[in-house]
């Protein structure tokens, strides 16, 4: 009886936090995007329109994601790196490049902060894939295909 209390209370307390048990956390910073986070982490059943609440937002969304993405357990996070280079808004690009620059980071959560770079600015975008030619596997492919001006790079596959 005790561990089913302790177990439940542990489960309650992580729901309240924003903690998902197994598949990481549901950050929702900005309680005024209550609605658009909900939207995010569970509203959205194919894959490919799981960034569309979050890009729909627009810019007003921008500095929440950018909190948001920080956190590497986020649940979802691939698909909040790739909103906002689909946002384009320029104040996601130091949070970006934090991302990308940090070696401690997985290679495909940096090579989607490279990607998302490239499509707010291309100029920038090519500048750092010339960094990253012989980088960590992910991080190599991105920059590969900054440098051959992939189109899949920057083309939506969600709702329009």
């Amino acid at each position: 009886m005790h561990t089913v209390s302790v177990a439940l209370t542990v489960a309650l307390l992580l729901s309240l936090t924003g903690v998902a048990l197994g598949d990481g956390a549901k950050y929702r910073p900005g309680a005024a995007f209550s609605h658009v986070w909900d939207a995010f982490y569970t509203e959205t059943p194919h894959e490919p329109e799981l960034a569309d609440p979050l890009i729909a937002a627009g810019p007003r969304m921008t500095q929440a994601i950018c909190e948001a993405v920080l956190h590497k357990d986020m649940m979802y996070r691939r698909y909040a790196l790739s909103a906002l280079g689909f946002i384009g808004d320029r104040r996601a690009i130091a949070t970006l490049e934090r991302i990308m620059n940090d070696e401690s980071e997985k290679d495909y959560f940096r090579g989607d902060a490279l990607q998302s770079i490239f499509r707010i600015d291309r100029a920038l975008g090519r500048r750092y894939a010339d960094q990253y030619t012989e980088g960590p596997d992910y991080l190599k492919m991105i920059s590969a295909a900054i440098k051959r001006n992939a189109p899949w790079l920057t083309e939506r596959r969600g709702k329009h």
